[in-house]
């Protein structure tokens, strides 16, 4: 990013008149201050809603007619993505998957993602409705190309606002969606890679997965500018 002329001439002055008034720094020492008064990338922000020190729970379904070969793709994105969000975002408490697993194989007919938020007495669901997911072209079978379609909501558990803003505590906690978004993921985006490159088809939807749910946590933290470029390295021992 290259700031504009008049802010440059601020930041050379200030640099200027912190080193002559000092006297005392070394030439490494007035590198140093000249590499931290130097511009840098912005960060991308996240459009989503702030999720730091919030509990969340994630939820996960597979539309039917989408990758029913992949009954797993479900608790596998659910699980890379709560590993990335506990990194990414401090203080967040996000319920363990397996535990929401068991949740939902007890509510077999629930149809309210807050229903489950309000279950672990958590403060958003993140709700994943998968309605895409190759790992083939399907004009091409010896071509290995993940594609995924995957809708995303959040629903908040909160008690309703008074007139200045703040929670009103005294009244009993709502549920509402306050984020809607999709998020499609094409990989690798330079094309499809052959199946003779030896890179099987397991470690290739292993991969794919874990960019899949990297790409949607940038919907709730931000991410650096240089990290949309897809690192196409496979780990040969990567295994369902």
């Amino acid at each position: 990013m290259t700031p504009r002329p008049h802010a440059w001439t601020r930041r050379a002055a200030l640099m200027t008149g912190l080193v002559a008034g000092a006297g005392l720094f070394s030439l490494t020492g007035c590198g140093e201050w000249v590499y931290f008064l130097q511009p840098w990338d912005d960060m991308v922000p996240a459009d989503g809603p702030e999720l730091k020190g919030k509990k969340v729970v994630i939820l996960t379904h597979l539309s039917p007619g989408a990758a029913s070969e992949f009954g797993d793709l479900p608790r596998d994105l659910t699980r890379e993505l709560t590993n990335v969000l506990r990194k990414k975002i401090s203080k967040i408490t996000v319920v363990d998957p397996d535990k929401v697993n068991q949740w939902v194989e007890q509510h077999p007919s629930w149809t309210d993602p807050s229903e489950a938020a309000k279950s672990f007495e958590a403060d958003m669901a993140i709700f994943l409705d998968i309605s895409e997911f190759d790992t083939e072209d399907p004009k091409s079978p010896g071509l290995m190309e993940g594609k995924s379609a995957i809708h995303i909501q959040v629903w908040e558990i909160a008690h309703p606002k008074n007139s200045k803003g703040q929670p009103n505590k005294s009244q009993p906690k709502e549920s509402s969606k306050i984020y809607e978004e999709q998020a499609d993921t094409t990989f690798p985006v330079r094309g499809p890679i052959p199946k003779e490159t030896g890179i099987s088809p397991s470690s290739f939807k292993i991969k794919f997965v874990k960019l899949v749910a990297t790409e949607i946590s940038w919907h709730f933290c931000a991410h650096a500018p240089g990290d949309d470029i897809q690192d196409v390295k496979f780990n040969p021992n990567d295994k369902n």
